[in-house]
This record gives structure tokens, C-alpha cells and sequence, in this order.
């Protein structure tokens, strides 16, 4: 089945900072992807799947014979903070408590003083009704982030991605 998805191969230097969504496939979201159809068309439609895990590089290299570098969401993570840094650009955090979202805006300001830090914190549930998934939109496009990093677990935050996306 690995041999299904579009894995990017080369180095964070290479992705164009142009509009895109980006998902990682690890050991979880394989395992996911298996029973739940809807997460798989998500992964298979991003723009770009990043291999984030030593097992899914593994396998690959084991099962087809392709040799791809793990590239982690923490690297992805920190490879867009320095660039936005750079040019003081904007960050949306979408997803967490209101703790941790404070705990991560005071972490960024620390070490990217440059980056201007916004989040929403949307309520604990499964799922998230058609009014609550459009205030979250609203709120992320209000900002016109450089990046939006979406933290609410696998599959929930790529199938709410892969839905949202286009908005």
C-alpha cells in the first residue's frame, strides 16, 4: 500500500513557500489509513506528504526498494518558522487548549521574535459541526497567515485540512 502515496523526496530547502498542504505519514497514520478511507484520500491528495518516521523509510526501502530521507513535522515545523522569521511574516497555530496555545505564542516569541503568532482553540470533540469548522476558517483567514500549523491529532487534523483547504 506504501507504494500508493506520492512520499516527497528531497530536502526542505526545495519546497516553493507558495500556498500548499502539507501532511506527514508516520507508523499512526499508516496504521490509520487502513480503516478509515476518507483520511487516506486526504494523505493521497496533499500537495506534499512528507515520510516522518524511520519506519515509514524503512519500509519503503525494504518493500520497493525506494530510499527517501524522514523529514519530521518538528523539522518542517522549524524550517518554516526560520523562514518566515526571516521575512516577519505571520504563523497561525489552529487546534490545542488555550494553555498550551499560550505556552507555544510565549516558547515563539522567545525564538522568533520576528514572527507574528496567532491561534484558536477550538472545542474537544470528535468532530466539528459546519458553524464551528467556519469560525475556525474565518478566524485563520481574518490573519492571512504565512503558515498554518493545524494540531489536533491524526486523521482528525488532515481530514479537517483536506476538507477546508480550498477556503
Amino acid at each position: 500500500m506504501l507504494h500508493e502515496f506520492n512520499l516527497f523526496n528531497g530536502s526542505l530547502q526545495e519546497i516553493n513557500p507558495s500556498k500548499k498542504l502539507i501532511t506527514t505519514l508516520n507508523a499512526h497514520s499508516f496504521n490509520t489509513l487502513h480503516k478509515d478511507i476518507y483520511f487516506r484520500e486526504a494523505l493521497k491528495s496533499s500537495d506534499m506528504l512528507l515520510p516522518d518516521g524511520v519506519s515509514i523509510v524503512w519500509a519503503l526501502r525494504l518493500l520497493i526498494g525506494e530510499k527517501l530521507k524522514k523529514i519530521a513535522g518538528a523539522d518542517l515545523f522549524r524550517y518554516e518558522m526560520d523562514r518566515i522569521h526571516s521575512t516577519k511574516g505571520k504563523c497561525f497555530f489552529l487546534g490545542s487548549s488555550e494553555k498550551t496555545l499560550n505556552l507555544i505564542r510565549e516558547r515563539a516569541a522567545k525564538e522568533y521574535p520576528y514572527v507574528e503568532v496567532y491561534s484558536y482553540s477550538p472545542p474537544y470533540k470528535p468532530e466539528f459541526s459546519d458553524e464551528e469548522s467556519q469560525r475556525m476558517v474565518d478566524a485563520v483567514n481574518e490573519i492571512e497567515p504565512d503558515v498554518l500549523f493545524i494540531g489536533m491529532t491524526a486523521p482528525k487534523q488532515e481530514k479537517w485540512a483536506f476538507k477546508y483547504y480550498p477556503q
